[in-house]
């Protein structure tokens, strides 16, 4: 039987184009089916990841409203923002105090005497430093106004006293400079104040020369170094009474109230005195129900796209029927409406002006929320952020339903095992054609084979037909 190289050469048929549309007859139902299937899971996919971006704004507002401190905000206002500024934590009472700024508080600063350069020697021995309720002892080896100056700033009084040197005209001389030593308190303050006391290698007892010139206590007659700001304490009055402080802050003297002086008043003696005024910080209550609407209603349009059909178009939503879909609304809106706290006068949203509009949309009444922030305004926080309040109910309800066992999570843990399934059908489908290919191509090959063995055998009886006739009849083909 004659050999057939390729499939068709035996039979003239085109057995090639044949089996391919065989195949492919064999391919496309399976194939779309899966293609469809797929498109499906993905499209839900893309579906579920809308719903988990809506709960998770939707939970970020709810954290926000769970914190019954943020409920409570105070805010301060000051007749003269220039003079002090106030914060108030949630504990403070409202009401308006009188305060007066007397003075600044202000860091001890003292100067040596004139030294022609910085290279000048003052002299050598040790120095104790005392300043902020520490003691240090600087020995001091290179007498030199510079030497003194990096002996201070590398020893451990650094951290309480720092020196510099500036350079300046020298009154005495025209035309020429002086150099000084300046020390300088880093904290301001009375109990900051800077004291030395020296033990000079000189040791003749003349405050004037050696390093005794860098004497100085408070009152003493033997002072070598010049005080050019004295050390003091900020002073303001509260009501009519003095308070002093290290620096210019002071806190508590109202409770829960940090008052920062900035500036002395003008005339606090004779003039009236500046005002502080703590209120409800009511702006901050009406914008967290408002945010709490907007994000409701942001996760409500998400739900209503997804599950609404459009008589119009034909059109269904993505997850229209799903049933985890429709858990998930029923068991939020059911907590949302039926919430009742119990505990004050303000136990539902539709007492704070919160409503349900068209398709399940809240709608913020700010009218009413105004009244009752007026006359209840505790209560507001104690609905949403207090024991057991609407805020964190919610938020536990939200945070099982994203957990790694909640209803959304496991949804989209089956679509990805969906998606999963229909690789494994795809590469069975491909194994599965290959196989009925090479079953077919092998019967296309025995049948061509055989077309062109009986072609052959028939041309050979045409031949042999042709030679006897011409041998009966005498006539040669």
């Amino acid at each position: 039987m004659p050999s057939v190289s390729s499939l068709g050469v035996g039979s003239g048929l085109d057995l090639s184009s044949l089996l391919t549309q065989l195949v492919e007859a064999e391919r496309a139902p399976t194939t779309q089916r899966l293609d469809l299937e797929e498109a499906e899971t993905q499209a839900s996919i893309s579906a579920f990841g809308s719903l988990k971006s809506s709960l998770s704004d939707f939970q970020t507002i709810l954290k926000d409203l769970s914190d019954l401190t943020e409920y409570q905000d105070r805010t301060t206002t000051t007749s003269n923002s220039d003079i002090f500024t106030a914060t108030a934590d949630s504990t403070v009472s409202v009401g308006t105090t009188d305060i007066n700024v007397l003075n600044l508080a202000s860091a001890h600063k003292l100067t040596t005497g004139s030294f022609a350069t910085p290279d000048a020697v003052i002299g050598t021995g040790s120095m104790t430093i005392e300043a902020g309720g520490s003691s240090f002892t600087v020995n001091i080896s290179d007498g030199s106004v510079s030497g003194i100056k990096d002996a201070i700033n590398n020893s451990a009084a650094a951290a309480n006293v720092t020196a510099n040197i500036i350079t300046v005209d020298d009154p005495e001389n025209p035309g020429s400079s002086v150099s000084k030593l300046v020390l300088s308190a880093t904290d301001t303050g009375v109990t900051n104040a800077i004291e030395i006391t020296v033990d000079d290698n000189d040791n003749d007892n003349d405050y004037t020369t050696g390093l005794s010139q860098m004497f100085f206590k408070a009152g003493d007659s033997n002072n070598q170094l010049t005080e050019v700001d004295a050390a003091t304490d900020a002073k303001i009055t509260v009501d009519g009474f003095a308070v002093s402080s290290e620096t210019n802050e002071f806190k508590d003297v109202i409770e829960g109230v940090t008052i920062m002086a900035l500036k002395a008043s003008e005339d606090p003696e004779n003039e009236p005195p500046e005002t502080l005024t703590i209120a409800l910080n009511k702006t901050a209550i009406k914008g967290k129900l408002a945010s709490f609407t907007t994000a409701f209603n942001g996760l409500k349009d998400t739900l209503n796209q997804l599950s609404d059909y459009n008589a119009e178009t034909g059109q269904a939503g993505l997850l229209s029927g799903d049933a985890t879909l429709r858990v998930t609304e029923q068991q939020i809106e059911r907590l949302l409406y039926s919430f009742s706290d119990g505990n004050g006068a303000v136990n539902s949203l539709s007492q704070l002006g919160i409503t349900t509009g068209e398709k399940g949309r809240l709608s913020l009444d700010d009218t009413k929320l105004d009244e009752v922030i007026d006359s209840d305004f505790n209560d507001i926080g104690e609905f949403f952020a207090g024991d057991d309040g609407l805020a964190e109910q919610l938020d536990d309800l939200v945070t099982g339903f994203l957990s790694a066992t909640g209803i959304v999570e496991t949804r989209e843990n089956g679509f990805d095992t969906a998606l999963q399934e229909i690789a494994v059908d795809r590469a069975n489908l491909e194994q599965r054609l290959a196989t009925i290919e090479a079953r077919t191509r092998q019967k296309f090959a025995g049948m061509d084979s055989l077309i062109a063995s009986l072609n052959s055998t028939g041309s050979f009886l045409t031949e042999q037909l042709k030679n006897t006739s011409a041998i009966i009849t005498g006539i040669k083909n």
